[in-house]
């Protein structure tokens, strides 16, 4: 055999290998993180983000918004419970008596306070549902409206019942084996198809000029999502206020068919360019494993901070180590 034989023999299994390696699917819920990350659970998804990052979620699930409060003692829960009603029952509706229609204890531990949307509300309650967990020193509060009469009482009341063995405990940084729904030190144990939506807002550490968001609701109106490039009369407008284009196509990630469009400004200010990435998708009618999902990246003006960011490149190299690590959780 000669030289070049061998030559042509290695340059062979080495086509091979790297054909394999770029097209060995990744299992579903994993992701090639950066070696100084974490994950963190947002809902029925993951996302890798560099260790120290600040998150701040707000949940809404069955169309209540969820409050986490960390280090309660139970005498805390108790005191809350009685001050909330006090509170409501000194509260004067305009229509005569009180602000507190009901107080529903279910449990010791799991307890429904009923009262009028408003001092002039005439069709609306107020559901505000304490449930604490006293081994975790955790309370969590579930607020939301509903109907003024008693068919819809009733059935929020049966609703509030079922839901009561729903919620567990989570740490902030576990991620879930089973179904469910991730909330602030919790998971809501249901897949059933309800009003689900979060905002989360994640700052990076020592890096105040770079901030991050991620919103997503379950929807029924994804409406009619275009791949086509961006028109004309928009390419205009990028122009007058000096927007460059990054990258502008279709982009879909762990099956949720969404579009990209990154921008920066096309002059530096305080030597730095600003960029605007967004990354969004339409969702699915009634899914909820693929909702709308809204996910940017934008820099703002902080000159005290360190700049992440020393050229486009550099941007669009973080920009795609974090988004291509969103994904949906096994098992979700």
């Amino acid at each position: 055999m000669t030289k070049n034989d061998r030559y042509l023999i290695l340059a062979y299994w080495l086509t091979i290998f790297f054909m394999l390696t770029a097209f060995t699917p990744q299992s579903h819920g994993q992701s090639n993180s950066l070696p100084d990350s974490e994950t963190w659970c947002m809902g029925r998804y993951l996302i890798d983000l560099p260790k120290g990052t600040k998150v701040e979620a707000e949940y809404i699930t069955k169309g209540s918004k969820v409050f986490t409060y960390t280090g309660i003692s139970i005498q805390q829960f108790r005191d809350t419970i009685a001050a909330r009603r006090q509170n409501l029952k000194e509260m004067q509706h305009l229509n005569g008596g009180v602000m507190l229609v009901d107080t529903d204890i279910i449990t010791d531990d799991y307890i429904t306070l009923v009262s009028w949307a408003s001092d002039a509300s005439k069709r609306l309650y107020k559901y505000e549902t304490f449930q604490y967990m006293e081994q975790h020193q955790v309370l969590y509060i579930f607020s939301g409206l509903g109907t003024a009469d008693e068919n819809q009482r009733n059935r929020a009341a049966s609703i509030q019942r079922s839901s009561r063995g729903e919620l567990r405990y989570r740490t902030q940084m576990e991620i879930p084996k089973e179904a469910g729904f991730c909330i602030n030190e919790g998971l809501i144990m249901t897949s059933n198809l309800n009003q689900e939506e979060y905002t989360a807002v994640m700052r990076l550490p020592n890096q105040s000029d770079v901030v991050i968001y991620l919103e997503s609701y379950v929807t029924n109106n994804p409406g009619d999502f275009s791949n086509q490039q961006t028109t004309p009369l928009h390419l205009e407008i990028d122009n007058y206020f000096q927007i460059k284009t990054l990258r502008n196509r279709k982009r879909d990630i762990d099956g949720a068919k969404g579009r990209e469009y990154l921008t920066r400004s096309r002059y530096k200010q305080n030597g730095k360019y600003h960029y605007q990435f967004e990354w969004k998708t339409q969702g699915k009618k009634g899914a909820i494993n693929y909702p709308y999902m809204r996910f940017t990246l934008r820099t703002v003006d902080d000159t005290k901070a360190n700049y992440l960011f020393s050229s486009d490149e550099d941007a669009l190299e973080f920009w795609e180590s974090i988004l291509s690590s969103l994904r949906l959780r096994t098992r979700a």
